[in-house]
């Protein structure tokens, strides 16, 4: 294996907001490779954010994800462009959304300023992409991808869909869920088909949203609206896919029909509506997250259900922890592929996602038992909002505060 005080290559499989945010931390701090050359492979087109349509998909991020994004010169760019504050977040089953079976938080609870932001995945992208068009040693390659992997102590050698082979000290796995570099390593996963999709819109309402992120627990699966900047809110909303389908097929004006009575009329009448898109379900959680030169991220080492909104942002500080492994590496004069600083990364996320999918999973399926639960469950609820210290654990741990996996960037940044 190469040492890392050598020029090294490191290929990135993924032009994702993970993948971009892994190059753009190697890239930017001069301190932890700045002799390698960074490659990033899209399958997609580059991402061009319109400032005039607010892409389908968004994400609610963290105060943690902020942080990395800061770290890099790039937060406040993105509040600029199109982010919008959540500062509460109310939970519900059942008719009353102020009733037993509820929850309220409040950033103002825990002395913050917001329990995160809606930031659009085009926005994300296309920021990220400005970025690295600034460095000499970062390339990205739209519309190809990874064939076929040789992956060795000695690095890892890939032939690309265009025809070319490139070997790499480093082979960084940021392509989603359903992998194909993940597959082309044979490293197995743990996988739940919940038989769900979610469809996703915008939607404006009679009432205001009030920077509230809404979320209703209905036996068919969870009911979210994440307030946008422009008044309106996105709608992430979970069925069993036969259901996803039949809603899919309907026109605007019986779709609506369907998401008003699922709202409860929590925002007063609903529509005009967006045009619709539907995203297929499941979680996976890789058993291993690295082979010899080659290391998995995000949604390629782990999805996770979108109830809570967290998947990207334990994609980001996959990211962070990454990099700062890759750091350290340098530091000692080790490979960047180098096994044992793969498996020190493996062992700082690895439990950490897991312990958030499992909760995620087990929250998902005790929503979706029978009726006959309810009061189960409304007890839980009740007891959880009727607790101070519980609230404030999940709100920071929503958040990230004072994750370590973002100890070495803000040392960087001091």
């Amino acid at each position: 294996m190469r040492r890392a005080n050598a020029a090294s290559t490191i290929l990135i499989a993924g032009g994702g907001p993970v993948g971009l945010t892994v190059a753009a931390l190697l890239v930017a701090d001069r301190s932890i490779a700045p002799d390698a050359s960074v490659r990033i492979l899209e399958s997609r087109p580059e991402a061009v954010w319109d400032p005039d349509v607010t892409d389908a998909r968004v994400y609610a991020l963290s105060r943690a994800s902020q942080q990395t994004l800061d770290s890099l010169g790039l937060w406040q760019t993105t509040l600029k462009r199109r982010a919008s504050a959540y500062r509460r977040m109310r939970v519900w089953e059942g008719e009353n959304p102020d009733g037993r079976a509820s929850l309220d938080f409040a950033s103002a609870d825990i002395g913050e300023p917001d329990l995160g932001h809606i930031v659009e995945d085009s926005l994300l992208r296309h920021t990220l992409q400005e970025l690295l068009a600034r460095f000499g040693n970062a390339r990205l390659d739209f519309g190809v991808s990874i064939e076929s992997v040789r992956s060795t102590n000695r690095g890892t050698t890939a032939k690309l869909s265009n025809g070319e082979t490139v070997e790499a000290d480093l082979l960084v796995a940021a392509d989603g869920g359903a992998s194909r570099v993940r597959s082309l390593l044979d490293l197995p996963v743990a996988a739940c088909d919940p038989d769900q999709a979610a469809l996703v819109a915008h939607v404006a309402s009679e009432f205001a949203h009030a920077e509230t992120a809404l979320q209703r627990f209905l036996p068919t699966g969870p009911l979210a609206f994440l307030p946008l900047t422009d008044g309106r809110s996105s709608i992430v909303w979970s069925l069993p896919r036969a259901e996803a389908d039949r809603l899919t097929a309907l026109p605007d004006a019986g779709f609506l029909e369907a998401l008003q009575a699922a709202s409860g009329n929590v925002l007063g009448r609903l529509g005009p509506i967006s045009a619709r898109t539907r995203f297929t379900l499941g979680t996976v959680h890789a058993q291993r997250y690295c082979a010899p030169g080659a290391v998995l991220v995000g949604d390629a080492a782990h999805s996770v259900h979108p109830l809570a909104g967290q998947g990207m942002n334990l994609g980001l500080l996959d990211a962070a922890c990454l990099a700062a492994e890759l750091g350290r590496a340098r530091q000692r004069g080790d490979g960047y592929g180098d096994p044992a600083v793969l498996r020190r990364y493996e062992r700082r996320r690895k439990g950490d996602n897991l312990t958030m999918l499992l909760a995620f999973d087990a929250l998902d399926r005790l929503f979706r038992l029978p009726g006959s639960a309810s009061p189960l469950r409304a007890f839980g609820l009740g007891v959880v909002d009727r607790s101070r210290v519980a609230k404030r654990f999940l709100m920071r741990r929503a958040l990230g505060i004072d994750h370590p996996a973002l100890r070495p960037l803000r040392r960087a940044a001091a």
